[in-house]
């Protein structure tokens, strides 16, 4: 009989949890975020990370901790006990063309900002730190490795768990940045849909360029296995998070999986059994929430029946 390390009898028993890059307004003081509530208040087991982004930031003068419409939306998401919100940060001032750019004053001022949401009553339990390197140029390793002590050392940030997420939004040179143990890295960010059927101002998939991983396209589990796995390597899976968004119509050839409830609690399962330690699945990108089989809702009933299944609760 094979013995289990301790790191993979953890993998084998740690849940899955659901991140949210919750992108949308929060309008009618915060209704707009309704699905969301929903979603953690009939799966109380299931841990929601959940991604607060008022303007690719903490938001300027009025946005943010001094708009009312985030406060009521962020407070009613914070005081539900399977929450963890965190705040958005990002590294690259071109767009991601080029990483770890932002000048240090700059993105740890918006991490400051974000530690005020603590004291004004908002547990932002961490950050979210998008446009990460997926490669070791233009120091990044030095970059994240301060980014990183920064956020979880120093003494005058009041954020609860000191939680870390990297987004790369894909596969690369990652082994450094797992390195820095940090809570998650997205390691797989990607578009389910075919480009013929993308619709880039509804599901972020943008048909112009066509070249995305479509997610799963070779038959439940492939994306994980035939291109997350052989660039992270499977030891990695609990720290590691998969991102699907335009998750509708068809991912063409060869599985030709049509979007349908039974579809998507397979590929939810499939996570879950490859021990992932976050995941998403979306109809619409990363602003709308009760679109189609693939909404908030469903997502979150069904990663929680996978996590019961596979016993991790």
């Amino acid at each position: 009989m094979r013995l289990l390390t301790t790191s993979a009898l953890l993998a084998a028993t740690t849940a899955t949890e659901l991140l949210i890059p919750l992108y949308q307004f929060p309008a009618n003081n915060g209704q707009a975020w309704a699905p969301i509530e929903q979603a953690m208040t009939e799966n109380l087991k299931l841990t929601h990370k959940i991604i607060i982004n008022p303007n690719n930031g903490p938001g300027g003068p009025g946005q943010g901790i001094e708009d009312p419409q985030y406060v009521a939306g962020s407070s009613a998401l914070a005081s539900h006990s399977n929450a963890q919100l965190l705040g958005y940060v990002h590294t690259s001032t071109d767009g991601g063309t080029t990483r770890c750019n932002v000048p240090w004053e700059q993105i740890t001022a918006d991490i400051r900002t974000w530690s005020t949401w603590v004291s004004k009553g908002i547990n932002i339990q961490g950050i979210f730190i998008d446009e990460a390197p997926a490669n070791t140029a233009n120091s990044c390793v030095q970059y994240m490795q301060n980014l990183t002590n920064f956020i979880r050392n120093d003494k005058s940030l009041l954020f609860p768990q000191r939680l870390v997420i990297f987004n790369p939004g894909g596969t690369g040179t990652l082994q450094p940045y797992y390195d820095m143990n940090p809570t998650l890295i997205v390691s797989l960010e990607t578009c389910f849909v075919t480009p013929e059927k993308a619709r880039v101002a509804f599901d972020q998939c943008n048909p112009e360029f066509p070249n995305w991983e479509r997610y799963d396209h070779d038959g439940y589990g492939s994306s994980i296995d035939k291109v997350l796995f052989p660039n992270i390597g499977e030891l990695n899976a609990p720290r590691s998070a998969v991102l699907v968004h335009g998750v509708h119509d068809t991912n063409g050839p060869s599985a030709n999986l049509m979007v349908a409830e039974e579809t998507l609690r397979n590929m939810i399962n499939t996570v879950v059994q490859r021990n992932i330690g976050a995941t998403f699945f979306n109809a619409a990108g990363y602003h709308e929430f009760s679109d189609g089989p693939a909404n908030i809702v469903a997502v979150a009933r069904l990663l929680n029946a996978a996590n019961n299944k596979a016993g991790k609760f």
